[in-house]
């Protein structure tokens, strides 16, 4: 099955039924259908061919599918783009993929001439929504082309889309993703989540995540709706679930602290949501907690990265209880277990398993048939982390005696102080379980007499107040001694990636550009 076999099979079966929602815009099958065709076909006029690339930035909006599903049927591969990104780190990215074309909104306009000035394969600019400035419009493209099904020859393994990693260490890579990759990851949240025929996904996280699989193409397989929400906050949120009564939605948790800890969050009616999955960061105790209590027993929350379509572990329906006993408690910060094919391993660094039950932390490493098995025109970083059928996540876990995996840190952010390694995820739960706290980010920086000192970045809940003294008070309560914060540091917000991941590079970089990178044999890479 091909990308574009979904949306032609939805326009035959239920040609009418309404697949995209943005606003008072409603499109069904057979509309998307046609505007898919004649986009297809328009890049095809255009002079794109078979694998070139095809660039987009733009905010979440109606279009963004239309796109997934053009690049399909034309046997194109897409290039969505992280818009926090700056423009710098745009042109590094797009030098690197080399796309033919870009399609860029109106509010974009600016960046996109820069773009096309600094990266020599871009040839053509595609302007999205009203007001921008270039040769070629998006819907002109569409109006002026033939909405028949173009006439490329697809197979399920050619690439689809180039996903760029989250970019928080550094310039993103770009995975290539096939359509059977994409398609089996979206089988596989079937085969976990509790979905019925049509039902209507509300589209929060950004598009360009992940893109063209589970998290944001998910209901078109079961001829459901995508209701767009073009800006995220958490008003908008609980406005669109209590306006549209989508089943699913897709948050990570900086977004979901912004829904259930909204200040008029009981007001909404948000009843229609039976199920939430939340990833790509730890999600803290007391946050999943609240999220219970307002929302229902409705979550899973799942480990997975671009690598893998955003498919690794779960923890399932049932294992989350606020209210049990303290090994429940404990599995509410748990990964889970392996999604439905999918393998999991947690090894030593001679690629041992490490012993469950032991404490012993290992480096994460996934198989399955919607991995990711290569990054587009980079060998060495490919083989260093493809290694026998398996992807070395460069995520530190520990697995307890049942198979809970608990990702305790990413490698690069582990912090050594005084030789020995503390894992800044288990500070962040620790500081996370103060009443006071909403956000909190844990770093290492340089200390002349430990190498790294830990050190706290944390952000307060509306109206609540800590001092440096409450916070290193409460973790002397919840760890060793030598886990503590050295220092606190108390800000209005912290640095995001466009997935919403905490950019730790950002809140490092000063202190180690200072340090010229290392300091007492403790080499620290920002």
């Amino acid at each position: 099955m091909l990308i574009g076999d979904i949306l032609r099979q939805n326009a035959y079966d239920y040609p009418d039924r309404t697949c995209l929602v943005q606003g008072d815009i409603r499109l069904t099958f057979t509309e998307v259908e046609r505007r898919a065709n004649g986009l297809a076909n328009g890049l095809l006029k255009l002079g794109l061919t078979k694998g070139d690339r095809l660039a987009v930035i733009s905010g979440n909006c109606f279009q963004y599918p239309e796109i997934q599903f053009a690049v399909a049927k034309a046997g194109i591969i897409g290039v969505p783009l992280n818009i926090r990104l700056a423009v710098p780190e745009l042109i590094s990215y797009l030098r690197y993929t080399k796309p033919k074309a870009i399609i860029a909104a109106a509010r974009f306009a600016d960046t996109a001439r820069t773009l096309v000035a600094e990266v020599p394969a871009l040839e053509h600019v595609i302007g999205l929504g009203e007001g921008h400035p270039f040769e070629h419009g998006y819907e002109v493209l569409i109006r002026e082309s033939s909405q028949d099904v173009p006439q490329v020859s697809l197979s399920p393994d050619d690439p689809y889309m180039l996903g760029a990693t989250s970019g928080t260490t550094g310039i993103p890579k770009g995975a290539i993703l096939t359509h059977r990759q994409a398609i089996m990851a979206m089988l596989i949240y079937y085969a976990e989540i509790r979905l019925p025929q049509f039902f209507s996904m509300l589209q929060g996280i950004p598009q360009f995540f992940n893109p063209g699989g589970p998290a944001n193409m998910l209901p078109f397989l079961k001829a459901g709706s995508i209701i767009v929400l073009p800006e995220f906050s958490g008003e908008a949120f609980l406005e669109a679930v209590q306006k549209e009564r989508p089943y699913l939605s897709i948050l990570v948790p900086t977004m979901l602290n912004m829904v259930v800890n909204h200040p008029d969050v009981e007001k909404y009616d948000l009843s229609s949501l039976k199920a939430m999955t939340t990833g790509g960061s730890p999600i803290p105790r007391t946050l999943l907690q609240r999220a219970i209590a307002v929302l229902g027993d409705i979550f899973q929350t799942t480990y997975g990265m671009c690598e893998s379509y955003s498919c690794g572990t779960i923890l399932r329906y049932g294992e989350l209880d606020p209210a049990g006993p303290p090994e429940k408690l404990k599995r509410l910060t748990s990964a889970g277990h392996a999604m439905v094919n999918v393998e999991v391993k947690v090894v030593d660094e001679q690629g041992q398993e490490v012993v469950k039950g032991s404490g012993q932390a290992g480096e994460i490493i996934l198989r399955g048939d919607q991995m990711s098995q290569a990054y587009w025109e980079m060998p060495e970083e490919t083989a260093a982390s493809h290694k026998d059928g398996w992807f070395y996540t460069g995520d530190l876990a520990t697995i307890d005696e049942d198979g809970y995996l608990y990702i305790v840190d990413r490698k690069k952010d582990m912090i050594i102080s005084g030789g020995i390694n503390v894992h800044s995820v288990e500070v962040e739960a620790a500081i996370g379980l103060h009443p006071s706290v909403m956000q909190v980010a844990v770093i290492g920086v340089p200390d002349p007499q430990w190498g790294e000192g830990i050190k706290a970045f944390v952000v307060l809940k509306p109206g609540m107040s800590a001092t440096e003294e409450d916070i290193v008070r409460h973790c002397r309560e919840q760890l060793a001694s030598y886990k503590k914060p050295r220092s606190v540091e108390f800000r209005e917000s912290l640095p995001l990636s466009g997935t919403g991941k905490i950019l730790k590079r950002e809140l490092r970089e000063p202190y180690w550009a200072r340090s010229g990178g290392s300091i007492r044999g403790v080499q620290r890479l920002t």
